[in-house]
């Protein structure tokens, strides 16, 4: 069943408890800016985890701007707000359907209620009793080639009167009706390898290679309605700029 409400923390995948953990120590201090994290032997020693599970923790790190890794160095904390600021557009476009050249024929949908982490609570710039997190998969057929994964403050699903026993209303507001003209969006690109182990259940690319989306869906009053992370092989992505009117 796609809704698990009650679904137990600690059935998370381990990355990303790993991700969570780092992230409450960095914004503690203890790893402060411009420090050098401990050896990946070290770290993944201290954390009692392989370092295949920190290497992915980390990955999820340097793609939210906290982590950089310097080749033959090792991994430094980032200073804050050393990133580049993410572009806004008038009118939000869903990412996927505006820049995967992959013709998509069906969504899978899958979503759950959990606490808001720390670092949740920062992306939706607002505390939240919970969150709906949900997990989206582009396919034609069997191949499945792009990923979305969405945090959904649950009063923004209140707020909509949506139904969480229909999953359909859920899939057209994060679809559809968030793209409707009414919201306005900012978006962030990087390059990331995060891709197939975040989407989970599929592999969407043999490079491991893909553009990360980061998307953000406000308000009328600016008030964040979705928090998103779309991710889009290298091979796949196009994007179309135009400038002035056409």
């Amino acid at each position: 069943m796609a809704y698990e409400a009650n679904r137990k923390k600690e059935t998370r995948l381990k990355h990303v408890r790993v991700y969570d953990q780092l992230y409450r120590l960095i914004q503690e201090g203890v790893f402060p800016a411009g420090s050098q994290l401990p050896s990946e032997p070290v770290l993944a020693g201290q954390l009692s985890v392989s370092r295949m599970t920190l290497r992915r923790a980390l990955a999820l790190l340097q793609e939210d701007h906290l982590v950089k890794n310097i080749r033959g160095k090792g991994n430094f904390i980032c200073a804050p707000f050393s990133c580049t600021p993410p572009f806004e557009t008038g009118k939000a476009r869903h990412p996927i359907y505006s820049c995967c050249a992959q013709p998509f024929g069906e969504v899978e949908l899958e979503f759950r209620i959990e606490p808001p982490t720390e670092a949740i609570t920062q992306s939706l710039g607002q505390k939240s009793a919970a969150v709906v997190i949900a997990d989206r998969w582009y396919r034609q057929g069997n191949t499945v080639s792009a990923y979305s994964l969405s945090f959904i403050p649950i009063e923004v699903i209140a707020g909509q009167g949506l139904d969480l026993n229909r999953e359909q209303e859920l899939k057209t507001f994060l679809e559809t009706a968030v793209y409707s003209g009414e919201y306005g969006s900012a978006c962030a690109l990087t390059y990331t390898t995060t891709g197939n182990f975040t989407a989970v259940k599929y592999v969407l690319s043999h490079d491991s290679a893909f553009i990360l989306v980061q998307e953000t869906i406000y308000g009328r009053e600016r008030q964040i309605l979705v928090s998103s992370k779309h991710y889009i092989p290298v091979e796949l992505f196009e994007v179309h700029l135009v400038s002035g009117e056409v």
